[in-house]
């Protein structure tokens, strides 16, 4: 099966699949490698892969202003300004200013203004930052986070972790280097 490129899948979500990419073009990112490629590594650590999920490319060049909604996976390397809500996994390369409602998402050296709500895992990498409070199953940081955490199973502060806010989880880990600037609340959820 094809993949399309970006602009392409663009252009089919809206038509509602009924566009196609001509034979023979290849979309290739500014590092020269196939779009898929890129956009695949940066989406491994939580994407879902599914062939049967749908996936939304807000590229670098885009601005989007006003609410989000789809069922499809999400890759935000542009900026959104205005909430976003999927049923999907989310990336965010980018830049969002809004709140986030999603099964898992990754904030892949990008920034978020806005409160997080996931039923799966939320992965805040190195060079990523998230001024709002973060609800979610699994919570791994390794950026900067002005906000509140909890979770409802682990939450993972690695060496680049900086945290200024409430961390409220089942579960505990702090590595050394990491910073917490905030009251901390362990507690099996729902045990004795």
């Amino acid at each position: 099966m094809k993949k399309q490129g970006n602009f392409s899948k663009a252009i089919d979500e809206l038509m509602g699949g009924k566009f196609s990419e001509p034979e023979g073009e290849k979309v290739e990112s500014e590092a020269g490698q196939p779009e898929t490629e890129v956009a695949q590594v940066a989406q491994s650590a939580v994407r879902r892969v599914d062939g049967k999920v749908e996936e939304a490319i807000i590229t670098r060049d885009m601005v989007i202003k006003g609410t989000i909604s789809s069922s499809a996976n999400i890759v935000i390397s542009g900026s959104v300004q205005g909430d976003v809500v999927s049923e999907g996994d989310v990336v965010v390369e980018g830049r969002v200013e809004g709140n986030l409602k999603v099964h898992s998402l990754s904030v892949q050296e990008g920034a978020i203004t806005g409160d997080i709500d996931a039923s799966g895992n939320v992965i805040v990498a190195e060079n990523s930052s998230v001024d709002g409070d973060i609800k979610a199953e699994r919570i791994e940081v390794n950026g900067k986070i002005v906000g509140n955490l909890q979770s409802a199973t682990k939450i993972i502060l690695n060496p680049h972790s900086s945290i200024e806010g409430n961390v409220t989880a089942a579960t505990l880990s702090m590595l050394e280097g990491a910073e917490l600037n905030g009251s901390m609340s362990v507690k099996k959820i729902g045990g004795e």
